[in-house]
């Protein structure tokens, strides 16, 4: 899997237009549309216009504190009214079908409550009947949730004795009971530890595979691992939307990157970058490691310099390109959130 970083994705050089589709050559149905949404508090436009249409995949919804995601979340699952605008949850009207179109979201909010009193096996019992499973089904979702989210161990255990790490993934199966085709998360890897947040992770790149995950969070490492796409929110405005894919046809790929090399002379390891195509464009090293910044054309040509490295035998440090334009935009979008708040 390419992850997010690898690529050197292009900001849009204005404000960002409306879409009714999918950006790229993507034909998977839209999960989820939103077109012109607008949302106020009091004299304060909270969101302002914001349009993007979503396949299935993992999404990161990124922005800095009180930049407008989750006011988008909230709109979105039906928690919040808004003022202008259309959104379409698996084809279905949110506005004319409340009910159905959340009836097709599983969502877990940044911060959620659970029953204490309750086992696990119960509350997602009572979940999976609040979402409409049939009484016949309701025992076999909940024992294929337990599976997917690793809890079975857990199933008998009261909530309110648990850790926050497994009230964390009792949230996650509460969400995904019934398979719903859209998955919404706000901040769904806040306070986890590292092991708990690899195994959440191994649990959305699954249901990506057939469904939407949109999860909001401002930890850029976070989305670059999981997201296929991104989308950085700015002062209630959408500041950024890149695919891996967009960046891949359009050709605008990162040129400059950091190679950082154990094992080989410098001269050696020159010459075995220089064959796939890329130009060193500065070297420094202490004769154990070399690190080099180069200037690599295409995909491809990043793509032969990790495998002439492994080829070699010796051992890749860091291969990372040096403009990243996804934090680029956060900043910015920081920048922009931090202005309006001012008043400058």
């Amino acid at each position: 899997m390419t992850h997010i970083g690898e690529v050197g994705l292009r900001p849009p050089t204005a404000a960002v237009a409306p879409v009714s589709r999918p950006a790229g050559n993507d034909h998977r149905p839209v999960r989820l549309a939103v077109d012109g949404l607008k949302k106020s508090y009091g004299k304060r436009e909270a969101v302002k216009g914001v349009t993007f249409a979503l396949t299935d995949g993992v999404t990161g919804l990124l922005g800095p504190n009180g930049a407008g995601k989750s006011t988008i979340i909230k709109c979105v699952t039906g928690i919040l009214d808004w003022d202008a605008g259309d959104i379409t949850v698996d084809g279905v009207d949110a506005a004319d079908r409340p009910r159905a179109a959340r009836g097709r979201i599983g969502y877990l909010p940044e911060r959620a409550s659970f029953p204490p009193e309750m086992t696990v096996r119960a509350y997602l019992g009572y979940a999976a009947r609040m979402k409409g499973v049939g009484r016949r089904q309701v025992d076999e979702a909940v024992a294929t949730v337990l599976g997917q989210i690793d809890l079975e161990h857990m199933a008998e255990r009261v909530i309110g004795n648990l850790s926050k790490g497994y009230r964390q993934r009792v949230g996650m199966a509460q969400a995904v009971i019934g398979a719903p085709p859209v998955l919404i998360l706000d901040e769904p890897m806040a306070g986890l530890d590292p092991l708990n947040v690899w195994d959440i992770r191994d649990v959305l790149w699954e249901y990506g595979r057939d469904h939407l995950v949109l999860f909001s969070t401002h930890v850029l490492p976070e989305a670059r691992v999981l997201c296929e796409r991104i989308m950085v929110i700015a002062a209630g405005e959408l500041a950024f939307d890149g695919t891996l894919v967009e960046a891949e046809l359009s050709g605008s790929v990162t040129r400059r990157w950091r190679l950082g090399v154990s094992g080989p002379p410098p001269d050696r390891l020159r010459a075995a970058v220089e064959s796939v195509g890329a130009t060193v464009l500065h070297s420094t090293g202490n004769g154990v490691s070399t690190s080099l910044v180069v200037d690599a054309a295409s995909p491809a040509v990043v793509d032969g310099l990790a495998r002439v490295v492994l080829a070699e035998g010796w051992s890749l440090a860091h291969l990372e390109p040096m403009t990243d334009l996804i934090d680029s935009a956060f900043r910015e979008a920081g920048l922009r959130s931090r202005a309006e708040r001012s008043g400058t």
